[in-house]
C-alpha cells in the first residue's frame, strides 16, 4: 500500500515517503502531540491480514520500546489497526549499505562502528531479542558518527516465502529461512532455531563488507549464496593488504559455521575489537608531550624500624594506583612499570620522562605500634618543582581514610587537566591488621612461586579468620590454589574444592570487585571440564577493571587454547601496552606462545621476564620449549639441566624428559620416566602432563594415550596440556583415539580447517 502526503494515521501526519522494502515501507511523519517529526513504518499487506503476525508484531514492539540504548533505534509507538504501523525516531544519516557501496571504510572507522554496533546488540541480546536480519540496510550512520541498528522484530513471518531475487527471506517456524542470504548464519540457512550467535555471525558479515567493500557471501544466484554460506571455510576469507590480522581473525570468528566457535556474546565481541583499537601506554606509547591528566606512583619507602615492613608500604602504593586508575580522563603508569624504580637514585623528572607521565607521586611510611605516618610529594616532571605534599600522623585504623584523603589531594593539584571527578580508594576491608595481612599474601602470591604460595594461603587464611566478609582475600585464597594446581604442587581431589569454595564466598560477600571475577575465572579454566565459560568471569573483571593486565593476558590464554591465535595476540598486546614490565605477564605470553607454536614469541617474552625477575623459574621452560621447537637441542638441554638443578617438580622433569627423547638420549628419559613413577607409587601428585610431555619426546615409540586419557579424566588443565605439547600434539592428529581425547581435554576446540 502506498500512503500519500496528508493521510493521518492513528496520532501521525504523513509527509512524505522515506523508502520501501520487502518489510514494509517508511514515511517522514508529524507528531502534532510533540511537534516533532518521526519516521512510520507500514507493515506489507501480507502482515497485516496474519493475527498471529500482528500480535508478534506488537509484542515484540512493545519489548524493543523498552530498551533505551544509544545504538538502537528509538521506537515510539505502535499501530495495530486496519494499517499496523511502527513509529520511531527520525534519522538524519545514511544507511552503511549506501556507505560501502563507496568503498571499503577505513580500518579504524571500521573497528569505531563495530563497537558501537556490538554494544547495541548486546544491549537487545540482554534483553532476550535477537534481531535476525542485521545488514547494511539495517544499520544508519547518522550525521554525527552513530551507528543506529534497525528493524528489530519485523523479520518474522509465519509463512514461507520463496527466494525472490533480492536474497531476502523470512520465518520463524521450523523448516522455514529467516533473514537475508548473504548474512544468514548456517543454522537460520538450515531452518534451525537460533540464538543470539547467529546475530554475530550476520555481525562478521557486515564488517567484512566494511572492511573489504565486498560481501563476504555472494554468488550467482541465491542457492549459489546459500551454499557459500552452508560451505565456506572463515580462513579462506581473503581481506587483502589493507585489512589487519587481528581484524580479520575477529571476522573469521564471528563467521565460524560452528556457533560454539563464534564469539558466546556481543560483549565478548566487542571487548576483542577494544584490545584491537587499544591505545598503549607506558613508555614509549605516545608521541609528544605526555597529557597533565598522568601519574605515576613510586612504591613507597619504607621507614619503619622492620624492613619486612616494605610489602605494607608498596601495598599501599599499590592501592593508591588502583584508585587512580579508576578516574576518568587520567593516565596512571602501572604498578609494575613505576615499581621497577624501587631503590634507584634517579631523578624524577627523568623518571617522569621514561614512564611519560607529567607528575609522579613518591612517598614514606613508618609505622610504629599503632601508630601510621605517611609523607607524600606530587612533582611536575616538566619543572620538577613540588605541586603538592603533605604528612598525615594517624592511627593505624585510618589508614582508608589516610588514602582517601591522598587522592582527593592529587586530583585537586592537577584538577585544571583532570576536570571534575570524585574517586577514592576502595576500601576492602575494614580491620586494618586483616588489610595488613592481605597485602603480605598478595605480595607472596605475585612472586608467582609454589615455594612461597604456602605462606600466602596462610595469610589470607588468616585475614578472613579476622574478617570473614573480607571478600578480596578469599578470592587470593582461590588464586593460590589454581596457582599450586597450575604447577603441579597439589592434584586436582585438593586444589580444586577449596578453590570453588573460595571463589563461591567471595562472589556471594562482594561480586562487584574485579578480582572476584579474575579469580572465579581462574578456577574455571584451570579446574573445569568447560572451561571456555571461564570467558565471561574474564571478561566481567576487565569491564570492572578495565586496567587489569593480568586478567587481559589470561584471557588471552584462554583464547589461544581454542586456536584464536589473531585474537590472543592482541589480547596479549592490550596487557603488556599496560604493564610492559610485569614479570608475570611476558610469562604468561610466553607460555601461550607455546601454545600458539611460535616459538619466537616465547623465547623473547621468557627472556624479559628473566630480565626483569632473574631468579624466577618458571619463564625458563616456555624457554626450553620454544629452542625445543626450532631444533636447538643444546640450548634446550642446558636450559633445562638449570631448572632441574634448582627444582624437580613433576612438570619440569617431564620437559626435560622431552628434551632428552628429542635429542635421542633415550636411556635418559626413560630414567627420568622411572622417576615419575617412583614418586607417584609413593603418593606424590604428578600430573599425567609431565609422563605425556615424556613420550612426546619420546617420538613413535612413546605411547601418549594413557596419558592423554588421564588429562580427559581431569587430571590436568587443558591451558597445561597445550602449553607444552601442542606442537607436537596437533602432529598426532589423524587417529580417531588421539582425536577424540584431545577433544574431550579441549572441550570440542580445535584448529580452524583450513
Amino acid at each position: 500500500m502506498t500512503l500519500p502526503p496528508g493521510t493521518r494515521l492513528g496520532h501521525y501526519d504523513i509527509l512524505a515517503p522515506i523508502g520501501a522494502g520487502g518489510m514494509g515501507e517508511v514515511y517522514r511523519a508529524r507528531d502534532p502531540r510533540l511537534g516533532r517529526d518521526v519516521a512510520v513504518k507500514v507493515l506489507p499487506a501480507a502482515s497485516a491480514r496474519d493475527r498471529e503476525r500482528l500480535d508478534r508484531f506488537a509484542n515484540e514492539a512493545r519489548t524493543i520500546a523498552a530498551l533505551s540504548h544509544p545504538n538502537l533505534i528509538a521506537i515510539f509507538d505502535v499501530g495495530t489497526g486496519d494499517v499496523p504501523y511502527l513509529v520511531t525516531e527520525l534519522l538524519d544519516g545514511e544507511t552503511l549499505r549506501a556507505r560501502v557501496e563507496r568503498g571499503p571504510i577505513s580500518q579504524g572507522d571500521t573497528v569505531a562502528l563495530a563497537l558501537q554496533i556490538a554494544a547495541g546488540l548486546a544491549a537487545a541480546h540482554a534483553r532476550g531479542i535477537v534481531h535476525r536480519d542485521l545488514k547494511p540496510e539495517n544499520i544508519v550512520i547518522t550525521s554525527d558518527g552513530r551507528a543506529k541498528i534497525l528493524d528489530f522484530g519485523l523479520a518474522t513471518t509465519t509463512s514461507a516465502v520463496p527466494l525472490p531475487d533480492d536474497d531476502t527471506t523470512a520465518g520463524t517456524s521450523p523448516g522455514l529461512l529467516l533473514g537475508t542470504l548473504g548474512y544468514l548464519a548456517p543454522e537460520q540457512a538450515r531452518a534451525k532455531s537460533v540464538d543470539h550467535r547467529a546475530d554475530l555471525f550476520a555481525c562478521g558479515a557486515v564488517l567484512y563488507e566494511m572492511a573489504t567493500g565486498t560481501r563476504a557471501f555472494r554468488g550467482d544466484s541465491p542457492a549459489d549464496t546459500l551454499a557459500m554460506i552452508l560451505h565456506s571455510v572463515p580462513s579462506e576469507l581473503s581481506f587483502g593488504s589493507g585489512v589487519a590480522p587481528g581484524l580479520a581473525a575477529i571476522v573469521r570468528r564471528c563467521l565460524e559455521p560452528d556457533p560454539d566457535r563464534r564469539f558466546q556474546s556481543a560483549r565478548e565481541l566487542a571487548l576483542a575489537l577494544e584490545a584491537l583499537s587499544h591505545p598503549g601506554s607506558g613508555p614509549g606509547a605516545a608521541a609528544g608531550p605526555p597529557s597533565q591528566a598522568s601519574i605515576a606512583v613510586l612504591p613507597f619507602t619504607n621507614l619503619s624500624a622492620s624492613p619486612d615492613d616494605q610489602y605494607f608500604s608498596e601495598g599501599l602504593a599499590e592501592d593508591l594506583v588502583n584508585a587512580l586508575a579508576r578516574l576518568p580522563g587520567l593516565r596512571v603508569a602501572s604498578r609494575t612499570s613505576s615499581f621497577r624504580y624501587r631503590g634507584r637514585d634517579l631523578d624524577i623528572r627523568q623518571i617522569g620522562r621514561d614512564l611519560g607521565v607529567a607528575s609522579v607521586l613518591e612517598g614514606s611510611v613508618r609505622r610504629a605500634g599503632s601508630r601510621l605516618r605517611l609523607t607524600v610529594h606530587l612533582t611536575g616532571v616538566e619543572d620538577g618543582y613540588h605541586r603538592w605534599s603533605d604528612r598525615y600522623d594517624r592511627e593505624l585504623a585510618d589508614v582508608f581514610d589516610v588514602q582517601d584523603e591522598v587522592v582527593r589531594a592529587i586530583v585537586a593539584a592537577i584538577a585544571p587537566a583532570l576536570g571534575r571527578v570524585e574517586g577514592g580508594v576502595r576500601r576492602v576491608t575494614d580491620d586494618p591488621d586483616a588489610y595488613d595481612l592481605y597485602l603480605r599474601g598478595r605480595m607472596l602470591w605475585n612472586q608467582r612461586s609454589p615455594a612461597v604460595i604456602g605462606t600466602a594461603i596462610r595469610c589470607f587464611e588468616d585475614a578472613i579468620a579476622r574478617d570473614p566478609t573480607f571478600a578480596a582475600a578469599y578470592a587470593g585464597l582461590a588464586d593460590c590454589y589454581s596457582i599450586l594446581w597450575v604447577y603441579g604442587w597439589m592434584g586436582p581431589a585438593q586444589a580444586q574444592p577449596r578453590a570453588r569454595e573460595a571463589v563461591q564466598r567471595a562472589l556471594e560477600l562482594d561480586s562487584t570487585l574485579p578480582e572476584v571475577h579474575r579469580a572465579r575465572g581462574n578456577c574455571v579454566f584451570q579446574f573445569e571440564r568447560h572451561w571456555r565459560a571461564a570467558r565471561e568471569a574474564f571478561l566481567h573483571a576487565i569491564e570492572l577493571d578495565p586496567h587489569d593486565s593480568l586478567a587481559a593476558a589470561t584471557y588471552g590464554m584462554l583464547l589461544a587454547t581454542e586456536y584464536h591465535y589473531d585474537e590472543a595476540r592482541a589480547w596479549f598486546d592490550r596487557a603488556l601496552a599496560r604493564d610492559p614490565h610485569s614479570a608475570q605477564v611476558h610469562f604468561l605470553v610466553a607460555s601461550a606462545a607455546c601454545v600458539m607454536c611460535d616459538p619466537e614469541m616465547a623465547d623473547r617474552h621468557a627472556a624479559r621476564a628473566l630480565v626483569l625477575q632473574p631468579e624466577a623459574l618458571g619463564p625458563r621452560w616456555p624457554q626450553t620449549v620454544a629452542r625445543l621447537m626450532t631444533g636447538r637441542l643444546d640450548e634446550a638441554l642446558a636450559i633445562g639441566e638449570q631448572i632441574l638443578a634448582r627444582a624437580r617438580a613433576p612438570v619440569f622433569v617431564g620437559v626435560m624428559g622431552m628434551v632428552y627423547g628429542r635429542a635421542g638420549r633415550i636411556a635418559e628419559a626413560q630414567q627420568l620416566s622411572h622417576e615419575l613413577k617412583d614418586r607417584a607409587s609413593r603418593g606424590e601428585f604428578v600430573s599425567p602432563v609431565a609422563h605425556l610431555a615424556l613420550e612426546l619426546g619420546l617420538g613413535v615409540g612413546g605411547d601418549i594415550v594413557p596419558w592423554l586419557e588421564a588429562c580427559a579424566q581431569g587430571g590436568a588443565a587443558p591451558f597445561g596440556v597445550a602449553a607444552t605439547n601442542r606442537w607436537l600434539l596437533d602432529g598426532r592428529r589423524g587417529d580417531p583415539v588421539v582425536d577424540a581425547l584431545l577433544d574431550r581435554i579441549h572441550d570440542g576446540a580445535r584448529p580452524s580447517p583450513s
